[in-house]
């Protein structure tokens, strides 16, 4: 048994970082044609099925370009979407119909297969945590998207007693990572904090997120600039790296009208709702307190949602009650943390589909979930704004009574926050923040006690920090430059003073760069860089500039003819 000082810490994932898959009646994975197991880590589509409908999908969208018609497009993609999500069709009840189940080692991570090893750093990099605390006390809790909460914070509660026994330790730390925050609402809700003596909330989803209730409302953004150019363009540079595709698609889309586009997304929408999202109790703790109740009104009105809407009102329940939760455990000495993303609009700089929520702007998020959501509290102007020249901070601390809780571009007040001597705030970061290892090296420090709040150290461990993506330095470019770096040492590679000395400083800035509590972009990359340069003796890299000059010129090309048509 490991008899380190720490306490064992349990991950509550966020919502892509829980594998789940079909089975039948008899235990067997349920496959698709390609031998494929059915499942995965969010939402999974039988794309045997898909497949099955598109051809009268596409035949419709055909048909209406002459008729201007979308009713039949409508029927043809609601047919589509909602066959095709079979696998996670939840019943009125809020329960999934087929037999799901989510993957869940019972041990700790000592006890990982090497690929559970991989998915585990993949999802949530610790860095030198488990040499620090013991491999033999973290733990990693799963739970099934399509759920529902209250039953999760019940299995995370059985989990919680295990890894006791297991540890022989009195109490656990908890990591909730964006949907994970959700779990904790539910657990302090039914558990309390009995069993807690840390909770570290790294982009945790506290208050759900307008995105989802603007799924759930229907509410997009349909304007003809948006359909045929914008999002197109948008779409194509996060999945392709160029935005040509976009506005030539953009420029094709010219084709339909307007309404059978929009009549697409509506369909493809309803389905999804009518399938999985409205009876999923998970899916309800993503919404907002503050739209709970007129959604509630809207979609669970009906007596043959009695059992669901219990389940949803309990978590709302929950939800409303957090923060008097979290206050009573710091006062029984719990330590609680906050770590967040800022000053993006939904959808941006990724998952650019996002962008077609109606709150897109309105709102201060990391991309994903809002900031008041993830500090439970924290004031944020959206980010072409500010919170003007004659703004005031709402709060101060008597211990620090000339400490500024306003952010240094005058954006955010966190002095709103529940606890603002307890919340991080990385300024144009984006919601998967485990690419930045500043944040990484934070929630690190909160889950060691390195520091207690953000006046611990506030040099080295700022209150308002920055964003900056280390992921590829630290995944890919360091271990393959210290691999080589290993080589040269051993003499399986042959030894060039001069390159060998440069690859030795590249790895030694890299390994700097990895080890900043205060993020520094311009650094991270000239690291990266740095490292590329060294790499290029070793494995022939190219670049194409012509390549690069016709791919300009295509996108400046396609660009005006998608504005020519839409001004037309």
């Amino acid at each position: 048994m490991n008899k380190s000082k720490h306490n064992p810490l349990i991950i509550l994932p966020g919502i892509n970082h829980s594998q789940t898959f079909l089975y039948d009646s008899y235990g067997h994975h349920i496959k698709d044609r390609k031998g494929n197991d059915l499942g995965g880590t969010f939402i999974f589509p039988d794309t045997d099925t898909a497949r099955l409908y598109f051809p009268e999908v596409k035949r419709e969208i055909f048909k209406s370009i002459a008729a201007s018609d979308p009713a039949k497009v409508k029927k043809a993609v609601y047919k589509l979407v909602s066959e095709s999500l079979w696998p996670q069709k939840c019943d009125s009840d809020g329960n999934h119909v087929n037999n799901l189940i989510t993957q869940r080692n019972p041990h700790s991570m000592a006890t990982f297969s090497d690929e559970e090893l991989r998915w585990l750093d993949i999802m949530v990099p610790m860095k030198e945590l488990p040499d620090i605390i013991g491999r033999d006390k973290i733990y990693f809790f799963t739970f099934n998207l399509v759920g529902d909460p209250l039953k999760s914070a019940e299995e995370l509660d059985s989990y919680i007693q295990n890894v006791k026994s297991e540890t022989g330790c009195e109490k656990v730390t908890l990591l909730p990572i964006s949907l994970g925050g959700t779990i904790l609402t539910a657990y302090l809700e039914c558990f309390g904090h009995r069993d807690i003596d840390n909770i570290v909330n790294a982009v945790a989803c506290l208050n759900g997120t307008d995105i989802v209730a603007d799924l759930f409302e229907k509410n997009f953004n349909m304007s003809s600039a948006f359909i045929h150019h914008v999002f197109p363009a948008d779409i194509s540079e996060e999945i392709a790296g160029k935005k040509s595709y976009g506005y030539i698609i953009g420029s094709l889309l010219h084709i339909l009208p307007d309404r059978v586009i929009k009549a697409v997304l509506e369909s493809a929408v309803d389905a999804a709702l009518d399938t999985v999202m409205i009876n999923c109790p998970q899916m309800w703790a993503m919404l907002p307190s503050y739209r709970y109740d007129d959604l509630a009104d809207r979609y669970l009105s009906d007596a043959s949602k009695k059992k669901l809407k219990e389940k949803t009102d309990r978590f709302q329940t929950a939800r409303l009650n957090l923060k008097k939760n979290i206050l009573s455990a710091v006062a029984d000495g719990v330590k609680v943390s906050f770590i967040s993303g800022s000053n993006l609009s939904f959808g941006e700089p990724e998952y650019r589909f996002f962008e077609v929520v109606s709150s897109t702007g309105r709102y201060n998020t990391d991309g994903i979930i809002n900031l008041s959501s993830t500090t439970l509290g924290a004031t944020g102007v959206p980010n072409k704004g500010t919170l003007g020249k004659n703004y005031r901070q709402k709060k101060t601390n008597p211990e620090y009574p000339d400490y500024s809780y306003i952010s240094p571009d005058n954006k955010i007040d966190v002095s709103t926050a529940l606890l603002p001597d307890s919340t991080w705030i990385f300024l144009n970061q984006h919601h998967e923040v485990g690419r930045n290892d500043a944040v990484l090296n934070l929630f690190i420090s909160l889950i060691l006690g390195r520091i207690d709040d953000v006046h611990s150290d506030p040099v080295n461990y700022p209150q308002f920090n920055f964003s900056s993506n280390t992921q590829s330095l630290r995944r890919h470019l360091l271990p393959e430059a210290e691999r080589l770096l290993g080589k040269i040492e051993n003499g399986t590679l042959p030894r060039d003073a001069g390159i060998t000395e440069k690859l030795r400083e590249s790895v030694a800035q890299a390994r700097a760069v990895l080890d900043l509590t205060v993020a520094d972009s311009e650094r991270a990359k000239k690291s990266a860089e740095s490292i590329k340069a060294v790499l290029s003796y070793f494995t022939e890299q190219k670049k194409d500039e012509q390549q690069s000059i016709k791919d300009a010129v295509i996108e400046k090309i396609s660009k005006k003819i998608s504005l020519g048509l839409l001004k037309k």
